[in-house]
C-alpha cells in the first residue's frame, strides 16, 4: 500500500467517523475535483486536504473543518509521505529507512526554516531570511500579529505539509518571531509614551536636558540607539506643533493584551488568563512556564501602565516574581 492509499483509509474513516451522514456527501465532493492514487504526492494530499476544509466548512462550518483538517494535517505528518524520493534522500548525509519519520524530517526541516535573524537593530521587526517557507511565515505574522497557538499550530502543519518539514520545529520558529517582535513592539510604545512625557515638560529641548533624558531612558532598560532616539524625539516634537492632536490612533494589538491582563496581581491568575486565551508561549521556553520571560513581559507592561493604578497591580506582581 502506498502511503496516499494509506493516508487516504485513515481519512475516510476519520471524516466518517466526525461527519456521519453528511461524510459520504463531503467525500464525493471532494474526490471527484481531486482523487489520491498510488502516485500522488505531498503536493496532492495538501491539496486534497484544502478541498476537504472547503467542503466541511459548506456542509458543518468553520470551526468543524478546522478541528478536523488540523487533525488530517497532523496525521499526514506521522506517516512516511516522501519514502522513494531520490531527490531528498540527496539532501541528507544518511539513508531515511534507518531513521524514524521524526528524525527524518527534523534533519531535512534544517536547511528549510530560517531562525529569526539575531543581529539585527533592536528596535526593527525581525524577519526570517528570505525563502519560500519564510515568506509565508512572514505573511502569517504580518497579518497576525499575535494569533492564539491553535492558529500557530494550524500554520505550522500546513507549512510543514507544502515544503516537507518538521512542523513542530517550524512551530517553534513561528513563535519565537511573534515573541521578538511582539516584545519589540512594547519597547516602541514605552518609548512613544515617555517621549510624550518629557515633551510636555520640556517643548524646547536642551542639550543638557536631552542627556539626562536619554540616560533616565537607560535606567529603564529600554533598548534603542542615541542618535536614532533624538531623530525620534525631533520628529515627535514636530508633530506635536503641526500636526491635529485630535486625530485618533487606532488601538493595537498591545493595548488590547494590556486591556486584557492588567488588572491581575497574582502570577497564577495571570498565567491562567493566558492560557484561557491561547497565548501562553509567549512566557514558555522548552521546559513550560518560565519565571524570566513573565517577569520581562510584566515589567515592560509595568512601563506603560505605571501612571495608572493598573500599574500598581502589575508592579506587586513584578516584585513577587523572583528574577
Amino acid at each position: 500500500m502506498s502511503t496516499a492509499s494509506e493516508f487516504l483509509n485513515y481519512c475516510n474513516q476519520f471524516i466518517e467517523t466526525n461527519l456521519k451522514k453528511k461524510s459520504s456527501l463531503v467525500l464525493n465532493q471532494v474526490t471527484s475535483k481531486k482523487n489520491l492514487n498510488e502516485n500522488s504526492n505531498i503536493r496532492d494530499i495538501e491539496e486534497f486536504i484544502s478541498l476537504l476544509e472547503v467542503s466541511i466548512t459548506a456542509v458543518s462550518g468553520k470551526k468543524k473543518a478546522d478541528t478536523i483538517c488540523i487533525s488530517l494535517r497532523e496525521k499526514a505528518m506521522e506517516i512516511d509521505l516522501i519514502s522513494g524520493s531520490a531527490e531528498i534522500r540527496n539532501r541528507i548525509c544518511v539513508k531515511p529507512e534507518d531513521m524514524n519519520v521524526n528524525e527524518f524530517l527534523a534533519r531535512l526541516s534544517a536547511g528549510n526554516v530560517g531562525k529569526a535573524v539575531k543581529d539585527i537593530q533592536t528596535e526593527d521587526k525581525k524577519k526570517l531570511p528570505v525563502s519560500p517557507i519564510n515568506t509565508d511565515i512572514d505573511q502569517f505574522i504580518a497579518i497576525n500579529s499575535l494569533p492564539c497557538e491553535s492558529e500557530i499550530t494550524r500554520i505550522s502543519a500546513e507549512l510543514a505539509l507544502k515544503y516537507i518539514c518538521d512542523a513542530e520545529k517550524t512551530k517553534k520558529d513561528i513563535i519565537e518571531l511573534i515573541n521578538d517582535n511582539f516584545r519589540i513592539e512594547i519597547n516602541k510604545k514605552v518609548i512613544k509614551i515617555e517621549i510624550d512625557k518629557f515633551l510636555s515638560g520640556f517643548e524646547n529641548t536642551a542639550k543638557e536636558e536631552m542627556d539626562d533624558f536619554i540616560n533616565y531612558m537607560k535606567l529603564l532598560k529600554l533598548k534603542f540607539h542615541d542618535d536614532e532616539f533624538k531623530e525620534q524625539i525631533e520628529t515627535e516634537r514636530l508633530l506635536r506643533k503641526f500636526q491635529d492632536p485630535t486625530l485618533e490612533i487606532t488601538g493595537s494589538e498591545i493595548d488590547r493584551f494590556i486591556c486584557l491582563l492588567k488588572a491581575y496581581t497574582d502570577k497564577n491568575d495571570f498565567i491562567r488568563a493566558l492560557d484561557e486565551n491561547e497565548l501562553s508561549y509567549l512566557v514558555k521556553d522548552e521546559k513550560g512556564i518560565s519565571e524570566k520571560l513573565l517577569f520581562d513581559l510584566v515589567e515592560l507592561m509595568v512601563l506603560i501602565e505605571r501612571d495608572s493604578p493598573s500599574g500598581i497591580y502589575l508592579n506587586q506582581m513584578v516584585e513577587k516574581t523572583p528574577q
